[in-house]
């Protein structure tokens, strides 16, 4: 391997680090996780030139409480871009004055993939969220999920890239201790209700040029306080 080589493969395993880390904010860890994944793309960097000759656990890493049905749609594009199986586990969390279920999108692989893409799906869920929500404001029933649908196919598309030019692919192992563990899980209805019109399309335009540009320039912001929107406009969320 020469010494530039060695530098990328320092350079990758040094942003993977900070995906893991847990001092790292969630934007910081976010933008590392693509960042590695744009150099693996860019150099053709093998999976075995990343991981150590002693094998990383296949573990279960939460994602944050993600209450938009539009969470699955995410998960569907992120799971696959790091090496991971997804499934959902709902938890019973106490906030202020009650408890309530909290939906966890779960990522199931080897930790560092599992990691670096729970990460990813919460800032990215954040940023589509609040951007949804500001967009929607005001306007027509389904809004608010033909811009998240957008988002999301903005995303694949960047995403998919990079995972056909690597042929990435979820491990064996990976897929089959998934199928030992969780072979009876049954599905869930994840149909999301659009609207139809010129908002609607518009909506869904602008979300995927944004769900591109989130992952092309890697530039996480935080999220503001998010806006509810009127019922209508998200309704099926």
């Amino acid at each position: 391997m020469d010494n530039k080589r060695e530098k990328i493969i320092e350079r990758i395993k040094k942003l993977m680090a900070v995906a893991e880390d847990r001092g790292a904010t969630e934007h910081e860890a976010a933008a590392a996780a693509l960042a590695a994944q744009r150099l693996i793309a860019q150099y053709d960097v093998e999976q075995w030139e990343i991981h150590t000759a002693e094998e990383e656990p296949i573990e279960e890493v939460y994602a944050s409480h993600a209450p938009r049905r539009w969470r699955w749609h995410l998960a569907r594009v992120i799971a696959p871009a790091f090496r991971c199986k997804y499934l959902e586990t709902t938890k019973s969390a106490f906030h202020k004055t009650n408890w309530r279920n909290e939906h966890l999108i779960t990522f199931y692989g080897y930790k560092t993939d599992a990691t670096a893409a729970a990460m990813t799906f919460n800032t990215l869920y954040k940023i589509g969220n609040r951007l949804a929500s500001r967009y929607s404001r005001g306007a027509a029933y389904g809004t608010y999920n033909a811009y998240v649908v957008g988002f999301v196919a903005g995303i694949a598309s960047e995403l998919e890239k990079q995972t056909e030019a690597l042929m990435i692919v979820v491990p064996p192992k990976v897929k089959e201790k998934y199928e030992e563990r969780f072979n009876g899980i049954k599905g869930v209805d994840t149909t999301l209700k659009l609207g139809c019109g010129w908002d609607a399309h518009n909506a869904e335009s602008q979300g995927f040029m944004d769900g591109r540009e989130a992952v092309r320039s890697h530039r996480f912001e935080e999220p503001e306080t998010e806006y509810v929107a009127d019922a209508p406009a998200l309704m099926g969320a």
